[in-house]
């Protein structure tokens, strides 16, 4: 449109021009002679002519043009257009999974897949959708076609592929498409981070370290996170050496774990079980008091009054210094009277029974404090209503581990049948 503008634009300033010296010096005149013919003009004519000739011809040339290049015009509408229905099958198909209508989204998906611009995205889309209806072999075959219409794209398939198998705990299958993954790209971080999933679903601790030092490097997962997958895989390795009683193997576990682990109430309540039932009393009882003196654990505090050292009285005094944190606790009141016992402090154990049982009755708690006035203080009435009580207090207890039981089961479906027996 500007072109045209300007060429009027110009005509009229050449034609004015013309007009102009035609007025003050005449209309002149041009004479063309060919053969036996001549023709005689005006010269104004003549430059009109020629004006109007030329937009004849250079629009006679754009309309030869247009008429040459229509088939590649429509041919390009049509691609275009095609482009449009693709995209638009898409962001439909996208919808339609989003709000839950899997089977319909890959039908959409799939049905322009073929033609579009975007052939990767909508196969893996539908690969995704046919997995949420359990169509696993289209799922496959989906991922497939996706491989063969964009090779180059072979982790961003992969990674899919694995996420679909994790999801159908497909997990040795998902190892495999991994570790294939991590051979082609080996410093991909959220390759790592599924990997280090896999393992710790498969429970191949062994591997899960190793993967695990990569993960950090990379920082493909949150340090609170990576933690406890760390925790997770040290907890395995040492249950697994601890079950096949090999001793070596969990001593070495323990010297190679990373230093801040070895502060983990797990870890060492988990280590701790281990040397006491080996008689290595004297290590655990160094754990778990440098451990209890830095922060409070329950479980660790009642293995502690458990263990046999040489010196009960220094077990007894490192003990109630953690009074001064805790000592509204029942579990150390608990632990208090067991260590007294040991150093045959028959009232002193008695007081802080009595003082555990008046914050929190435990069933452990009645029988010690029942069998302390039963056998040393020859108080055995007395001592026969604590039994009772302790009897009730297990019972009431394990019923109310019962109905948490059933409570969790229905929430999940299953059958109550299965839980109460």
């Amino acid at each position: 449109m500007k072109r045209i503008i300007l060429a009027i634009l110009l005509a009229t300033i050449l034609s004015v021009v013309i007009g102009v010296t035609a007025f003050y010096n005449g209309a002149g005149y041009v004479v063309f002679s060919f053969a036996e013919y001549t023709v005689e003009t005006s010269f104004i004519f003549m430059m009109g002519f020629l004006a109007i000739g030329f937009f004849v011809f250079y629009y006679l040339l754009r309309i030869i043009s247009r008429l040459l290049y229509f088939p590649n015009y429509m041919s390009q509408r049509h691609s275009n257009r095609q482009s449009e229905r693709s995209k638009n099958a898409l962001v439909k198909g996208l919808i339609e999974m989003s709000e839950g209508r899997f089977e319909q989204a890959e039908k959409i998906l799939i049905k322009q897949a073929g033609n579009s611009d975007t052939s990767l995205l909508n196969y893996l889309m539908a690969a995704r959708s046919a997995q949420q209806i359990a169509a696993y072999d289209r799922r496959d075959e989906y991922l497939r076609l996706a491989h063969e219409v964009t090779p180059s794209a072979d982790i961003a398939i992969g990674l899919t592929q694995a996420e679909l198998q994790l999801s159908h705990k497909q997990f040795e299958q998902a190892l495999a498409t991994l570790n294939h993954l991590s051979s082609v790209s080996p410093k991909h971080g959220y390759v790592k981070k599924l990997q280090a999933r896999t393992y710790k679903q498969l429970g191949d601790w062994d591997s899960l370290v190793p993967i695990l030092e990569d993960v950090r490097k990379l920082k493909a997962v949150e340090e609170e996170q990576l933690e406890k997958y760390e925790v997770d895989a040290y907890l395995g390795m040492l249950k697994n050496s601890i079950k096949h009683t090999d001793g070596d193997k969990t001593e070495r576990i323990w010297q190679q774990m990373p230093k801040r682990l070895k502060n983990n109430s797990e870890l060492i309540y988990l280590y701790s079980r281990y040397l006491f039932k080996q008689k290595k009393e004297a290590e655990a009882e160094v754990l778990i008091r440098n451990k209890l003196s830095e922060s409070w654990h329950d479980e660790l505090a009642m293995l502690y009054s458990n263990l046999t050292v040489g010196d009960c009285t220094k077990q007894l005094e490192t003990a109630e210094t953690w009074l001064h944190g805790q000592s509204r606790n029942a579990i150390l009141l608990l632990v208090l009277g067991k260590l007294c016992l040991s150093c045959k402090l028959w009232g002193k154990a008695r007081g802080y029974f009595e003082s555990s049982l008046g914050i929190k009755p435990t069933a452990e708690a009645y029988l010690k404090l029942a069998e302390l006035l039963d056998g040393k203080m020859d108080e055995h009435e007395e001592a026969q209503k604590l039994y009772q009580l302790g009897l009730m207090n297990a019972v009431d207890n394990q019923f109310k581990d019962n109905q948490l039981l059933i409570a969790d089961d229905n929430k999940s479906g299953r059958p109550l049948l299965k839980v109460i027996q």
